[in-house]
């Protein structure tokens, strides 16, 4: 039986690819909780993802967040946190990726019942790391089916279900355009999930990738950030290929358009290969021995090594050509 609730928050504060579980998560929420007032703090796509899909009251944005965060970030985000939530008065909150500052934001500060991933469920988690094995499923739905269940609710369906939106379509078609796109060419689109880290798949391996695909097949290459950043394109600079597009700083939804107006994406970000999936994009995803296991599909396909790092270029582009030659059609290039 679900908690008793008037009010309810929800915290996420993991960074925006992995934070797109928390869509289903409030949707199994919002159908547990129709007259609750939910709201959600999280990264400023997820955000705006949720208020697009309707599941929210209101939403708390966080910026982007990144993983791990100096101190001074952490308590900057903290202090805006607190700051917002001054005329909320909740009964329960959800703290999907809990830290000290939201535990002391939840229960010291509110003093509202916290509900938090068990132990066990974060042993296990880290357990199977240490071990090498992969998860049977993204570690963020685990999670949030996990807190969801402590709180009486059960999380049956994880599908993301975002809403993709004709004037996106077009603006993202304009954008194209002014970039010298003269149409009918294979879009091609880069996502670093962090490319300030060492546990990415490297920047220069995206570069390169996006060369060889400009040189033979004459792709048109879309450099997408996550919203609101601009680290991935930044990183990339020069090694992106001429008449590359840069996606920076832009909103969730426009992602999204990028992501369904693609000819294939290319990404080392389970969530976004999740959307490009749902959205019936051909998506080649790096992982590494510990990465989600996706659903079976010719359009979605895992490549993996002990690390990201260590996943080939040459491996990379002779799957991107696999699924370009699979897939290529003129619906293909004409998708609105």
């Amino acid at each position: 039986m679900p908690y008793p609730a008037h009010s309810i928050l929800s915290i996420d504060m993991s960074p925006f690819g992995q934070s797109l579980a928390l869509i289903p998560a409030m949707r199994a929420l919002r159908t547990a909780y129709p007259r609750t007032l939910l709201v959600a703090a999280a990264s400023d796509g997820t955000c705006e993802l949720l208020s697009a899909c309707g599941i929210v009251d209101e939403t708390i944005g966080l910026g982007v967040i990144r993983s791990p965060e100096s101190g001074f970030n952490a308590l900057k985000r903290f202090l805006g946190l607190v700051r917002r939530l001054r005329r909320f008065n909740f009964d329960l909150v959800l703290d999907f990726t809990p830290r000290l500052e939201t535990q002391i934001a939840s229960r010291i500060l509110m003093r509202a019942h916290t509900v938090t991933p068990s132990k066990l469920s974060r042993t296990l988690e880290t357990l199977l790391e240490l071990g090498g094995l992969r998860r049977s499923a993204s570690p963020g739905a685990s999670i949030y089916a996990n807190v969801l269940q402590q709180a009486g609710i059960k999380m049956t369906d994880a599908r993301l279900g975002i809403p993709l939106r004709a004037d996106e379509n077009t603006s993202f078609e304009s954008r194209l355009a002014s970039g010298g796109s003269r149409g009918g060419e294979l879009i091609a689109l880069l996502y670093a999930r962090n490319p300030e880290s060492r546990e990415g798949w490297p920047v220069a391996a995206f570069g390169e990738i996006g060369t060889r695909l400009t040189n033979n097949f004459g792709a048109r290459i879309i450099a997408a950030d996550e919203p609101s950043g601009q680290a991935f394109t930044d990183a990339a600079g020069d090694l992106l290929p001429a008449g590359a597009i840069k996606l920076a700083e832009s909103r969730a939804l426009a992602l999204v358009a990028a992501i369904a107006r693609a000819s294939i994406v290319i990404t080392d970000d389970s969530g976004i290969a999740q959307i490009a999936s749902e959205l019936n994009t051909p998506v080649l995803e790096v992982g590494d021995a510990i990465s989600p296991i996706p659903p079976t599909s010719t359009a979605h396909r895992v490549i993996r090594g002990s690390a990201r790092a260590r996943v080939s270029t040459d491996d990379v582009y002779e799957i991107a050509c696999q699924m370009i030659q699979e897939s290529r059609s003129p619906s293909l290039f004409q998708r609105l």
